[in-house]
């Protein structure tokens, strides 16, 4: 039986979301890591091991205190960050499709530590607004999505250097 390699991030629509070259690059890059329930004062929950937290704050690290990358954080206001972070990086509540579509377009790439989220939406939306990403290779699904015009792959903090490097040689 023939099977179809079709996930819903297929279906992100290009007409809505899209590159607005009015809005000016703030950020390096973008994070979104929802909290499951903002009105909790709890920053450890499922979507904290859905969408990697845990290699992402190693990550997030590098690139704040190596790099100097200024980043945004959707998702996760309240929640510490690692140490060199606070002052390069911002943090939101969740925001609404709208504001979330002016983010991707204030950002110069979109980090996914991502791995048991497969295909997250969030990768084919900022692509559309012609932001590359920065996306873990471990990714259940997700992956076809990246090649040489579209962003760079890493595995954990020991290799994201290197992808860091790239990523921001292509924008630059």
């Amino acid at each position: 039986m023939p099977l179809l390699f079709q996930s819903e991030s297929d279906y992100t629509d290009c007409n809505i979301n899209k590159p607005d070259p009015t809005i000016k690059k703030e950020y390096d890059f973008i994070y979104i890591c929802l909290k499951v329930d903002e009105k909790k004062d709890t920053c450890d929950d499922w979507a904290t091991w859905n969408k990697n937290w845990e290699l992402a704050q190693k990550c997030l690290k590098i690139m704040c205190n190596k790099y100097k990358l200024k980043g945004l954080l959707v998702g996760r206001k309240g929640c510490n960050l690692p140490n060199g972070c606070n002052t390069l990086m911002e943090t939101t509540n969740i925001v609404s499709n709208e504001e979330l579509k002016k983010m991707y377009n204030k950002s110069r790439f979109i980090f996914l530590p991502n791995e048991k989220d497969a295909s997250p939406r969030v990768l084919t939306e900022a692509l559309c607004c012609d932001v590359p990403v920065l996306l873990n290779k471990n990714i259940l699904g997700g992956w076809k999505y990246v090649n040489k015009n579209t962003g760079e792959f890493f595995t954990n903090e020991k290799d994201i250097d290197k992808s860091i490097e790239k990523i921001m040689f292509k924008i630059r």
